[in-house]
């Protein structure tokens, strides 16, 4: 569930925003293989996590519960900030030799964001039952 949240919380993301023109011809050569590629190899990869871990002989395997919070995560860490990470792009994709910079508050939200999530899943783990071997 968390892998199908993740794939359309991503697709999600691009709904409503505007691009230029300009920008927006250069992009669907790009698009349609990397969107091709991200329906094709984000399933396999989260599948080979889910055999791996199943293979496992621990009951529940608190990787997981990390994955699962990580996916959910994603989409939801940079929604407060799709349309500035877009200008951003969008000035990039005007002057190529430039590199791609955040303003300063999109970068406090996602670091700021990722960290308390990745704070309170590692709480999570460290106050249940996953981390203790139970003879």
């Amino acid at each position: 569930m968390a892998t199908g949240f993740f794939m359309i919380g991503v697709r999600a993301l691009s709904f409503g925003l505007k691009l230029p023109d300009d920008v927006r011809a250069r992009m669907p050569q790009q698009s349609r293989r990397q969107e091709l590629a991200f329906y094709i190899l984000t399933p396999v990869f989260a599948a080979a996590v889910l055999g791996v871990n199943l293979l496992r002989p621990e009951p529940t395997s608190a990787i997981l519960f990390m994955y699962s919070a990580a996916m959910v995560a994603i989409p939801l860490g940079f929604l407060p900030v799709r349309g500035r990470m877009v200008r951003a792009y969008v000035a990039q994709q005007r002057s190529p030799d430039t590199p791609m910079k955040l303003d300063r508050p999109s970068m406090v939200w996602v670091v700021g964001f990722f960290s308390v999530v990745i704070l309170a899943a590692t709480l999570a783990l460290m106050t249940t039952t996953y981390g203790t071997n139970s003879h």
